[in-house]
Parts: structure tokens; sequence; C-alpha cells
């Protein structure tokens, strides 16, 4: 029950902040033109704006040189754009203006302008925006409902903040009440605000599930602790404003965020050099995205403060922001950063049926409304496509699921397949040799690993008779009393090398391995041998698909070894008796 709760919250909290701000990414309209520009004039100070003679706001009573205030979030939108013009809509603007002391209140309604072109250049370029916040928000919730822990929620509240909201807001200004995009710019201001806060937080945290030790501990809490002064100051400040433009301005908040984006990069440089070397190769691109993606978002802003609306389309086209979730969504589908079994396929599936259900219905109610508007037969048919949508949901998504794991694992899936044949052929095997080469160079090549070895009991310890990609096999033999030896004999099961004390590891260390992950393999009740396998070459971990087929094929060899000695045995017995007749 708690799983569908947490389902449900995240997912409505992503796709509603998803279709607010999308469609307006996409929406081509006239502007609102009210005449007022911000300064400076004339060597006053910025607060000050110019006023065009015959605008909207110069007949209601405005004139240049005068300092405004008494305005909400939403009337500033189509005063001062941030991104490109505001939507035109025949809304009333109340604001007052300080002229030669005294305060005066002003109203008018502006008049439509020029088109607007996209915030991003082309509608092309909005549309991989979108995309890519759909992608970032999906991949987002599906974390946080298959894995649900500390690094996943901090992961899923920075998606959060990436959203676009300020190139939507210069058309949602037009909803109404005001209160609604009151409420839904508090959001992203709060979202916007803390979000390099929540990757500063994630950055110390990935790739575990737990408030970090050490200097990572440090420096998570003391995060914790200055966001939220920085957003309680910040708060007071915008409550106690005397004018919007101090809230716009205001150096906690600017102070704040640039702190967060050295910080950022900062720790992720220190914590690559602090890793070891297989973590530093599976984080790699994780650390690539964030230090490239808060740059770039860092350096383009200075440069769209201070440019006029027209000249940021070409500014922002470049989209060089998009480096941060492509690299992020790298990391976790083929570098098994968060160790989920396919949690991206099934982000993508939601995706593309959620996608699909919300377009079908949403073309069939616009074709209802404006070809069958005057027939009682557009409610049933509505209800008729819902319906049926619904019953095939199941199915479709099985399929596309099935697609997506082809397309995207299929190198991972044939290698997985043929080990599970060969361990079938195992049973078959009339020599020692021929298991011993399935379970260690099979593996080895199929999964693309940077070692594997059997070690095999000779006497009272267990020593190396097959290797590959190892040359040091030699120089260690473990004893029946070994920590390694005494897990395995006792919980019959696949252990993680990092599950156990770190001396097992320094021991593989100096020998030259660094083995990911170790497999038993049992003649009755005796542990007979074990298999060990590393990382993947290129540093990624094995996901538990692949951990599973390890074992499988162990499990497999271990009866395989029973046969071959009792072939051996029975040859044995024939002999003599062949010799005697």
């Amino acid at each position: 029950m708690r799983a569908v709760v947490r389902a449900f919250i995240v997912i409505g909290i992503s796709l509603a902040l998803f279709l607010i701000v999308a469609p307006p990414l996409l929406e081509t309209y006239r502007a609102a033109y009210t005449g007022v520009h911000l300064g400076p004039v004339a060597n006053a100070p910025q607060e000050r704006v110019a006023v065009d003679a015959g605008s909207p706001a110069y007949a209601a009573g405005l004139r240049t040189g005068d300092t405004l205030g008494c305005m909400s979030l939403r009337e500033s939108v189509p005063l001062f754009p941030a991104f490109v013009q505001a939507k035109y809509a025949p809304l009333p603007i109340s604001v007052c203006a300080e002229r030669d002391g005294s305060l005066r209140g002003f109203v008018f309604v502006p008049r439509p302008g020029q088109p607007v072109p996209s915030a991003y250049g082309s509608l092309a370029w909005a549309a991989l925006r979108v995309a890519i916040l759909f992608a970032f928000l999906a991949m987002g919730s599906a974390l946080v409902i298959l894995r649900p822990g500390l690094m996943t929620w901090l992961f899923w509240a920075y998606c959060l903040g990436t959203s676009p909201f300020g190139v939507a807001a210069d058309v949602l200004w037009t909803w109404w009440p005001p209160l609604a995009f009151a409420a839904l710019s508090a959001f992203n201001d709060a979202a916007n605000a803390l979000g390099f806060a929540f990757l500063l937080l994630f950055a110390l945290v990935i790739p575990g599930d737990r408030v970090p030790t050490g200097w990572r501990g440090w420096v998570f809490w003391i995060t914790c602790t200055a966001t939220a002064a920085a957003w309680a100051l910040h708060l007071y400040r915008a409550l106690h404003a005397a004018t919007l433009f101090a809230i716009q301005r205001d150096p906690v908040r600017v102070d704040f965020q640039d702190v967060m984006t050295c910080a950022v990069v900062l720790v992720t440089l220190l914590r690559l050099a602090t890793m070891k070397r297989e973590e530093r190769a599976r984080l790699s691109w994780v650390a690539f995205g964030i230090i490239v993606g808060v740059l770039f978002n860092q350096l383009r802003f200075p440069v769209l403060v201070g440019a006029s609306p027209q000249s940021v389309p070409s500014l922002d086209s470049s989209m060089l922001n998009v480096v941060m979730p492509i690299s992020l969504m790298y990391a976790i589908l083929w570098r098994h950063v968060i160790d989920v079994r396919f949690v991206i396929s099934r982000a993508v599936v939601y995706g593309i049926v959620t996608s699909l259900l919300i377009f079908v219905i949403g073309f069939v109610d616009w074709l209802t409304s404006a070809y069958f508007s005057h027939l009682r037969l557009a409610l049933a048919i509505d209800a008729a496509v819902t319906i049926a949508l619904v019953l095939a949901l199941h199915r479709i998504s099985r399929v596309i699921e099935n697609a997506v794991d082809f397309l995207i694992y299929r190198k991972k899936h044939e290698a997985e397949r043929y080990l599970k044949r060969l361990a079938r052929t195992l049973l078959r095997a009339q020599r020692a040799g021929t298991i011993d080469h399935a379970l260690v160079q099979d593996p080895y090549d199929k999964l693309e690993l940077s070692l594997a070895a059997l070690f095999r009991r000779a006497g009272s310890s267990y020593v190396a008779s097959s290797t590959a990609g190892w040359n040091g096999s030699a120089a260690l033999a473990l004893e029946q009393e070994h920590d390694l030896v005494r897990f395995l004999a006792t919980e019959r099961r696949l252990l993680q090398i990092r599950d156990l004390h770190g001396h097992v590891a320094a021991e593989f260390d100096r020998a030259g391995a660094a083995p990911a992950v170790a497999v038993p393999i049992f003649e009755g009740d005796e542990l007979y041998a074990f298999a060990i396998y590393g990382l993947h070459r290129d540093g990624t971990k094995l996901d538990p698909d692949e951990r599973d087929t390890l074992e499988t094929l162990c499990d497999t060899a271990a009866q395989a070894y029973i046969r071959v000695e009792n072939l051996q045995l029975r040859a044995l017995v024939k002999g003599p008796s062949a010799a005697a007749t």
C-alpha cells in the first residue's frame, strides 16, 4: 500500500508539472505590449523605468523615471519578461509607482503586440527541451518508485528543479485567478533555489542510500543547514521587500546559487580523486554530466539577465545544459550506477504508454468536440476509446517493454542467453577441464569482465586452478578458516566482496586482482570450489540478472563436476575388470 501511495504522489507531481510547463514551451502567440521597460534612465537607479509615449502604461499615467512597486509575481511577467515577451491577454495590471516622494496606484490593460518567437530559437529546439524534461521527470520518478531511498529522492527533487518554468511563465501569467500562478511561482521559486542544493546532496550520497560518513557527512549536514537558512532569509526578504526588484535581485539567493554551483563541482572532483579505480570508472559519466551541466547552466544566465527578449532565442538555442540529463541517463542505463533491474526500460515504457494514452484521448476529444459536438455520441465515443485503451494498456506495455529491453540490452541478453545454454551443456561434459573453461573463460569473454578465476580445494586450502585476466593468481591461497571461504560455505550463495571485511578485498588487491563477486560450488555439503568474477572491463558493476546467470552457471557446474567424478570412478572400476577378462 505504501508503494502505491508513493507511486501516485511521485507520478502525480511529475506529470502535473510536465502538463503545466510543457505546453507553453511549444505555443506561439502575440506579445502583451505594455510600454514599460526596465531602466537605467539618465543616471537613475535601475529600479526606475522608461515608458513609451502612447502606450497603455503611458495612458494610465505612468511616466519615465517612475519607480514601480506594489506588484505581484504574476503582474511582473508582462512588465519585465525574463526570456521572451509575455503572451497577450486583456487582463488588468495593477501597480504602484513612486514619483517625487509620493506613491500612486495605476491600472492598465496591455494591447496585442508583435508575434513572439520561440524562446529556444525554433519549434524543433523547443520540442527537444520538452522531450528532455519528460525523460528527466520519468527517470527520476521511476527510480523513486522502483528503488526508494535517499539518493533517488534527492535526484527526483533535482529533476523537479530543472523544469523550465521561467520560459513557460511568459504564457502562464494569463492564469486566472492570480492565486494559481502565485502558488506555482512559489513552488518553482523554491525548486530553482534549492535545485543545486539537491544536486550537491545527490553528488555526496551517490551510489549509496544513506547519509554518508566522514567528510561527506559533514558537508551533507552543512549543506542542509545552509540551504534551510538561505531559503528562510530569502522568504523573509521576499515578504518584506518594498519592491519586486528586491526579490528578483536578492543577493542572498544569487550568492547561494553561486556557492552551491562551486560546491557541486568541487565535491564531484574531490570524490573522483578519492574513489577507487573501479568506482571512478563507474561514476565518471555521472561526474561529467554534473560538472558540464552546472557550468553551462550557470554561465548562460549572466548573459540572459541583461539581454533583451529579442536576443534571447539565439543565446538559448545552444541548449548546452542538455549535457547533464543525457550523460546521467547514459550512466544509469549502460553504466549501472544505480543497482536496479531494468529500471530505465520500465521508465521508458511508462513514458511511451502515458504519452500515447494522453495523445489518443486528447485527439479523440478534439475530434468529437470539433465534429460531433452537436450529437450525443461525443461523450459515448470518448468513453469507448478510453475503456478500449485501458483494456489494451497491459498488452501494449508488455510489447513495448520487450522492444526496449531488446534495443537497449541486446548485447547483454545475448551473453546471458549463451551462458544459460552453456550451463545446460555442462551436464554432458566428460572432463573437468571443459567445466573449468565454461566457468572462467566463457563469462570472461561474453560478459567482458575484468577477471575471472576458479579456486579449487587442495588439501586444507583453496588455490586458483584456472584464471582469465589475472596473472598473479599463484600468489594467493585461501585457507578454510578464511572469511570468504567460511561465508561461502555457510551462506551457499553469491557474495559481493565489498560486503565482507575490508581485509578480504585488500588481499586480492595485493595479488593484483579486484574481484566483485564470489560464487560457491558445492559437492554435497562440502565447498568443492568457488569462482570469482570482476567488474566489467569498462568499470561498471554486474547487474542483478548477470549475477543470477553466474549463479546458475556455477550451480550447474557443481552437478557436472560430480558427474565427471562418477564417470572417472566408473572407468577405474571397469579398468581392472576388463584387464582380468
